[in-house]
């Protein structure tokens, strides 16, 4: 599924037209882009955690020349972590019963 898709999908679920639900999935995807570029986590329960992530710098090795190596620089990186019921279903491949 794309964005148009899910646009789609909560408009259909929720009554509103396409336009207000792309509206508020825009707002939702702003919100949570810029509470990970400030270093702050997002987590949504039962769906998962959205946080900006540290990796330190690493060599790399290129197969076609094992012996030349590569200096990975230290970066932030954005990551999901899905929650403990998102994982679940998708491990089991079924669908629960919303509460």
């Amino acid at each position: 599924m794309n964005k148009g898709g899910l646009v789609a999908e909560v408009a259909k679920r929720t009554g509103l037209s396409k336009a207000d639900a792309a509206r508020a999935i825009d707002a939702a995807i702003d919100s949570i882009r810029e509470t990970v570029v400030k270093g702050d986590r997002v987590t949504l329960a039962d769906f998962g955690t959205f946080e900006r992530k540290h990796r330190n710098k690493r060599i790399a090795r290129n197969p076609r020349r094992p012996q030349t190596p590569i200096v990975v620089p230290a970066r932030d990186i954005a990551s999901f972590s899905a929650g403990k019921l998102f994982a679940e279903q998708v491990l089991t491949k079924r669908r629960r019963v919303s509460r």
